[in-house]
């Protein structure tokens, strides 16, 4: 058998983390080489002396401190040729772009297949790619935005640039408390400002508004 692959597995939320490595666990082919819970800690990891360098970094794109896209550009700055297959919640047309323009080597939802995650690590290993910004969850959005009715709604007053940037942050699976320490407004404002959110888009809570603004194209 050929060696296995060296994986670092980079995710912020513990829950999920467990849930990767469990997966990764499963095939013979992967070697967890080390786990970070964010970029930065995943930068200190591979600065050990001792450190056992993967064949892949895989990691979350959204993170606190130091995210996927920053990771990437610390590798290349350190001249740490490693390639990274970052991972996303939400299917989307930008952040797949701003993937693709940092560098990534991968990109792909975290609602893949076991088997499709380890196929694209086999393929970024050996110097491939696996860039799938996900054409199945789009067709079934479209499906389900018929199911939805969404197609005889009218379409909802903009939302100022603030409730913008707080919907793309409660998208990219932030909580309130979160969103309030990156934009330095009380959790008050946030929940203020997610109220008007749902208020203008017609909807009654975080996921509705997310289905919604991916319709719409907001995010």
């Amino acid at each position: 058998m050929n060696n296995p692959i060296k994986v670092l597995l980079v995710e912020d939320q513990q829950l999920v983390r467990e849930g990767l490595k469990g997966l990764l666990a499963l095939s013979p082919e992967i070697q967890l080489v080390g786990e970070a819970a964010d970029g930065a800690e995943a930068l200190e990891l591979l600065s050990q002396p001792q450190a056992l360098l993967p064949d892949v970094v895989l990691s979350d794109m959204r993170m606190p401190r130091l995210d996927g896209l920053g990771l990437i550009r610390a590798l290349a700055a350190r001249a740490l040729n490693i390639p990274v297959l970052l991972l996303t919640t939400f299917d989307d047309a930008a952040a797949f772009d701003e993937a693709v323009r940092a560098g990534a080597r991968g990109f792909l939802l975290k609602a893949i297949s076991p088997e499709t995650l380890v196929q694209a690590l086999r393929d970024v290993a050996a110097g491939g790619t696996a860039l799938r910004p996900g054409l199945t969850e789009r067709m079934g959005r479209v499906a389900a935005k018929l199911e939805r009715g969404f197609e005889a709604t009218p379409e909802p007053d903009p939302l100022s640039p603030k409730e913008l940037q707080v919907l793309r942050l409660v998208a990219s699976g932030r909580s309130n408390t979160e969103i309030a320490a990156l934009l330095g407004n009380s959790e008050g404002v946030i929940k203020n400002h997610c109220s008007a959110v749902f208020s203008k888009m017609g909807v009654r809570d975080r996921t509705q508004a997310v289905l919604r603004a991916i319709d719409l194209g907001w995010i």
